[in-house]
């Protein structure tokens, strides 16, 4: 097919797909594209590396604006086939936190709160992890019975003491390298636990790694 025709063709092919599946950009809502060329510029990894409480933390995307909607759409409103978008920003924050040569490290996935796993049916994060190519461990984590991981309207103090003791880890990891895996980080928070859990489960957590940070987890880690 001459190159001058597939363009042409995409176009027709997304108008067609359109009528029958409307679709529009999940970051700013232009019609019959899923993530239109600009937002898709917004989505490409710009890795952040920060301190929060001693913990190294490593975030790909600022979850704000088109980003912050992005993301909501996948979590959300059920559009995983963002996943494939998304995938690569999380992908080069792994990166970041463990280059070429370093020790053998597992990722660790912060797991969904289980109304958020019924009402899905599905886990954004370890979703996430496939479409950018990395091995995540899910279900080492898990949150103990009676304590939910949903924390949308606490502030910052709320958040760190209704995560207190709200994880914990199924398996022995003694001697083991971790670095925790999670989607969005806010306060620290859901990390921190995390981190504490796998720690007392004899684990070295050597960093998180986030696909997106708000701007409430900078000032957090300044």
């Amino acid at each position: 097919m001459p190159l001058v025709l597939r363009p042409a063709l995409a176009a027709a092919l997304r108008g067609a797909l359109a009528a029958v599946s409307p679709v529009s950009c999940a970051g700013c809502g232009a019609p019959d594209v899923e993530v239109c060329g600009s937002c898709r510029r917004l989505l490409r990894p710009r890795p952040v590396e920060t301190v929060l409480a001693g913990l190294r933390v490593v975030t790909a995307l600022r979850y704000e604006f088109e980003v912050r909607e992005a993301v909501l759409a996948y979590k959300q409103r059920g559009r995983l086939r963002l996943a494939a978008d998304l995938g690569p920003a999380l992908r080069a924050a792994v990166d970041v936190a463990l280059p070429p040569g370093a020790p053998p490290t597992a990722l660790v996935a912060v797991p969904p709160s289980p109304s958020g796993r019924r009402r899905r049916g599905w886990d954004p994060v370890t979703t996430l992890a496939r479409a950018a190519g990395v091995s995540a461990s899910a279900g080492v984590l898990v949150v103990r019975p009676g304590r939910s991981s949903s924390q949308k309207r606490l502030d910052r103090e709320q958040r760190a003491r209704a995560r207190q003791g709200s994880l914990r880890c199924r398996v022995d990891l003694t001697g083991r390298r971790v670095v925790v895996l999670d989607d969005v980080l806010t306060t620290g928070s859901t990390v921190q636990e995390a981190r504490r859990a796998l720690e007392d489960a004899g684990a070295e957590v050597v960093a998180a790694v986030c696909l997106a940070s708000t701007p409430l987890a900078a000032r957090a880690a300044s």
